[in-house]
């Protein structure tokens, strides 16, 4: 007799019917055996069917991973066939307990409870596997419908079952993640904030908010970066766009619930992406001059300022007791292409004013005759040149870092010194065409200095018109170098303060974003006590160095001639009988008088000088002012008259070469040269005294030695106790042995 599990399963299924089935069977089998082995036969068949569901449930669970499909359905039908049978085997126990059996049958029955505790516990694992296998399908249902929070529900309820693949159910997990993900995305793109924070609360609940940051920062910043796409006429319109979107995305980003950290990143991939055509802006800023950077310099502070870029919180880091300030990376992308083009500025302006301004001073020429021409087109273009110094200065030193600023001002300083130059080329070519050589200069007080050629115009009186030509043009020198002066102190002082300042004011997160610093300074390392720039001042002096010399030139001549006059070695006049002839006093000598006639007409021509001046430029300083302030020669004993002060020092120059080349004259001198060289030195003195000018040291001590020259002043002179100067020695020479 064969047990079916089929008869189990159908509608009118009777237990009593099955049993009697069953024992008249084994009846007619078996006609000798007890009703005890009958009930005995059935119940092994019975445990037989229990260890062979087992087996199938077995064989379920080896297939189940490649015939998940297949198997969900057997089990289905199993599942269904094994709770029928459970449910007959309950009423076949209760059938058998109506009977009355025997202790055997009592025992078939206990094995008989024994076969359905495993069936239950078949059915149980069947149940179980039948969850298992329904659970992916569950989870794309609900990914598909969107709700994620029941769907990793699900996934968090059977993990760790006993009898599920792990595999599987991180398979289910990464589809969750990559739908929330998806929705995430979705909601970022289309500016749903609620949603957007749900599905970031929800990924941030099963460990993956860096997840929520990256797939915000990565949607946010590709529709962020195509918005700033193309390129703009100026700088202001791809910043002002550049603001708009920011701002917007602050706003979504703080609705979304997203750090700040999210919105830091963000604005660093605007500002990456704006890098380029920044560049093309900075490029043509450039091209044009350090006010056109600056243009661009202050559209940027700007636009970090309203974005909150150089005073954002969030760069303040403490590292041990110190407190540091991180600069932003969006600052280093914005300001990436402005710090190439500052640290070249400098030289670059520096060439712009040399082909520009300073190229035009340089065109101006003088041809011949007055200068106020000459004077008026160079004030023009010198005015022009410290415009322009002036103007990249102030540009320069507001765009370039502390730590670059004294470089780039020293390199556009450069064009004052060439300034310069273009006036020391002028007192050239004035020297040349005037017949005395540049060097002279020098010593343009020290008239003695020796000449070889006197006939150029430099020697000749003001009456000669070359002459009234170089002091003309040495007027206009003057003139442009008392102009290149004010402009130079101005221009020297204003950087000067400039530097100072930027270096007493802690660094700022621009000032080291431009000097390619990761950490605001708290200290700038900066040699702060060597701020001297050189100013070129030889101009200025040359200049009116010109002017004394052209003023004193005449004076030459004479003084040339007196080392060689024989005056000085002269014997007495003798009568026909041989008899010395008395002199008693003795007249100024041709070249004493010379130079007298010559200091006469000196005021007179030092006021046409003047008067060429004023003519030239009526508001600037005085001729005589501005010689006097750059000869060192000066006493400054008229200060109440400036031009008797130029004129005494004219005046005092001459009696100064005359003393030493009365000096130069060979020693000793006869008794008739030495009251000669006392009518000729009080002569001079005179002279120079009419015009009330202090009489200069040197002279003052020569018409002291003439005067007192006798055989006492002899013997003071030749005293070992006296210390006697260079000049008194000279002068004893001359004296002391000559006869009385």
């Amino acid at each position: 007799m064969e047990v079916s599990l089929e008869e189990f399963g159908t509608l009118d299924f009777d237990v009593k019917a099955w049993l009697n089935r069953q024992f008249a069977a084994q009846t007619n089998d078996d006609s000798a055996a007890t009703d005890d082995a009958r009930a005995q036969r059935l119940v092994t068949q019975l445990h037989f069917l229990a260890t062979n569901a087992q087996q199938n449930s077995d064989r379920i669970k080896a297939r189940f991973r490649h015939q998940a499909a297949q198997i969900g359905r057997d089990i289905a039908g199993l599942g269904k066939a094994v709770s029928a049978t459970q449910a007959q085997l309950v009423g076949l126990t209760q059938a058998v307990d109506r009977q009355a059996a025997s202790a055997p049958t009592m025992a078939a029955v206990v094995e008989l409870g024994t076969a359905q505790r495993q069936l239950a516990r078949t059915v149980e694992a069947l149940g179980l596997q039948r969850s298992y296998t329904d659970l992916p399908q569950k989870v794309d249902g609900l990914v598909e419908a969107r709700d994620f929070g029941r769907a990793w529900a699900l996934v968090d309820g059977v993990a760790g079952a006993a009898g599920l693949d792990a595999d599987e159910v991180h398979a289910c997990r990464e589809r969750i993640e990559a739908g929330v993900v998806g929705e995430l995305g979705r909601a970022v793109a289309e500016r749903d904030a609620e949603a957007a924070a749900r599905m970031g609360q929800l990924l941030a609940a099963h460990g993956q908010a860096e997840l929520v940051e990256t797939e915000f920062v990565r949607v946010r910043a590709q529709i962020g970066v195509k918005a700033l796409e193309g390129r703009y006429d100026d700088i202001g319109g791809l910043l002002h766009a550049a603001l708009a979107l920011i701002t917007e995305e602050r706003t979504f980003a703080e609705a979304a619930e997203m750090s700040d950290a999210v919105q830091e990143q963000l604005i660093e991939r605007f500002a990456d992406a704006m890098q380029t055509e920044i560049q093309r802006h900075v490029d043509r800023a450039e091209n044009i001059g350090a006010v056109s950077v600056r243009g661009v310099y202050d559209a940027l502070v700007g636009f970090c300022a309203d974005a909150g870029l150089d005073t954002d919180e969030s760069s303040a880091l403490s590292v041990g007791a110190a407190h540091v300030q991180r600069v932003p990376l969006a600052l280093h992308h914005l300001l990436e292409p402005l710090r190439e083009c500052v640290e070249r500025l400098g030289m670059a302006e520096a060439d712009r004013i040399q082909g520009g301004s300073l190229g035009a001073l340089r065109a101006v020429d003088y041809k011949t005759g007055r200068a106020e021409a000459y004077v008026r087109d160079a004030a023009r273009e010198m005015d022009c040149v410290f415009s322009d110094i002036s103007e990249t200065l102030d540009s320069l030193l507001v765009v370039v870092p502390a730590a670059m600023a004294r470089r780039a001002a020293e390199d556009v300083l450069v064009a004052v010194s060439e300034a310069s130059g273009v006036i020391s080329a002028g007192i050239a070519t004035l020297a040349d065409s005037a017949g005395f050589d540049v060097s002279d200069l020098a010593a343009a007080t020290e008239l003695d200095t020796p000449i070889a050629d006197l006939t150029g115009a430099a020697f000749q009186p003001l009456a000669n018109e070359d002459k009234l030509d170089a002091v003309s043009r040495s007027v206009a020198l003057a003139l442009l170098a008392e102009q290149l002066e004010n402009h130079t102190a101005t221009v020297v002082a204003n950087v000067r303060h400039r530097l100072a300042d930027m270096y007493s004011h802690p660094q700022s997160l621009i000032a080291a974003a431009l000097n390619g610093q990761n950490e605001v300074s708290e200290t700038m390392d900066l040699e702060t006590a060597d701020l001297d720039i050189e100013v070129p001042e030889i101009s200025a002096v040359a200049a009116a160095q010109a002017v004394v010399f052209l003023l004193g030139g005449a004076f030459r001549a004479p003084l040339e001639r007196i080392p060689a006059s024989s005056v000085w070695h002269g014997a007495a006049a003798r009568s026909s009988m041989g008899v010395t002839v008395p002199q008693f006093s003795c007249a100024p000598s041709e070249d004493a008088v010379e130079i007298g006639e010559k200091m006469h007409i000196l005021l007179p021509e030092l006021e046409q000088a003047v008067a060429m001046h004023a003519q030239c430029a009526p508001d600037a300083m005085p001729l005589y002012t501005f010689v006097l302030q750059h000869m060192s020669a000066c006493d400054g004993d008229e200060d109440d008259s400036p031009l008797l002060a130029m004129l005494a020092l004219v005046l005092r120059s001459v009696q100064r070469a005359f003393v030493r080349q009365v000096c130069c004259v060979e020693a000793p001198l006869s008794a008739l040269g030495c009251r000669q060289l006392a009518a000729d030195t009080e002569y001079i003195a005179s002279v120079a005294a009419s015009f009330g000018a202090m009489p200069d040291p040197d002279f003052a001590e020569l018409l002291t030695s003439v005067l007192r020259h006798n055989a006492e002043a002899s013997d003071i002179l030749e005293s070992p106790e006296l210390e006697l100067t260079e000049l008194q020695r000279a002068l004893h020479a001359l004296l002391i042995h000559s006869d009385n």
